[in-house]
């Protein structure tokens, strides 16, 4: 892949975050608090998307932004899951796990990869969490007695967007961080598929916010 379509696919990954934002000023007054918590979360990384561009537009190196970005996103992500995973974890497991996370972020900047390196440690570590809280929220709609409509369910489609998002970008930053270094075309093509995989996690954001959750049937 050359940088040509790289930016062009990256552009488009940022542009396509957008249409949840306009689903959710839409439906606003029918999200329920699962949805505004994603809103969000939205709001926020369409925040950092947009710093993002304008240093990379000024070249200068937007790396710093995502070591912080990085923490705040897995806070927002244990805000959606802590009351859904109730049944299986305490509030004071969420508790811990956060203040641990920002401790490594803090730890991995002044010992491993400073602030003008790309932070894969934290955010391989935010992949495997999340991959743990949807394994485990799937657990618990496997030992739901009642039957519900997971198509009008809108944590069933954020996630699956999660998963689908996390698995695929463990997969990413292992093999770019260990293969590719610098500007190549092996690297271009990676985080072009890394763009790729974010406009399907926004997707499922768009579709997670524009689904109204129907009563549990008996």
């Amino acid at each position: 892949m050359n940088k040509e379509l790289f930016e062009n696919i990256t552009i488009i990954a940022s542009l396509v975050l957008l249409v949840p934002l306009l689903v959710s000023v839409l439906k606003l007054k029918l999200l329920n608090r699962t949805q505004k918590k994603l809103l969000v979360l939205i709001l926020i990384t369409v925040l950092v998307e947009i710093i993002s561009w304008v240093l990379w537009y000024k070249n200068i190196n937007n790396l710093p932004l995502y070591h912080f970005y990085t923490p705040i996103q897995f806070l927002l992500i244990i805000n959606i899951y802590k009351n859904k995973l109730s049944g299986l974890f305490s509030k004071y497991f969420f508790l811990v796990l956060g203040i641990a996370f920002i401790l490594f972020s803090i730890l991995n900047i002044v010992f491993f990869q400073d602030l003008n390196t790309f932070n894969s440690n934290t955010t391989t570590l935010l992949g495997i969490l999340v991959i743990f809280f949807c394994l485990s929220y799937f657990y618990t709609l496997l030992k739901e007695v009642k039957y519900s409509a997971l198509e009008t369910n809108p944590m069933f489609w954020i996630n699956s967007g999660f998963l689908i998002y996390f698995s695929s970008n463990l997969i990413l930053f292992f093999i770019n961080n260990t293969m590719f270094k610098g500007a190549t075309e092996a690297s271009f093509l990676v985080w072009g598929l890394h763009a790729i995989v974010n406009i399907v996690l926004t997707i499922f954001y768009t579709i997670a916010l524009w689904v109204h959750p129907k009563k549990v049937k008996k």
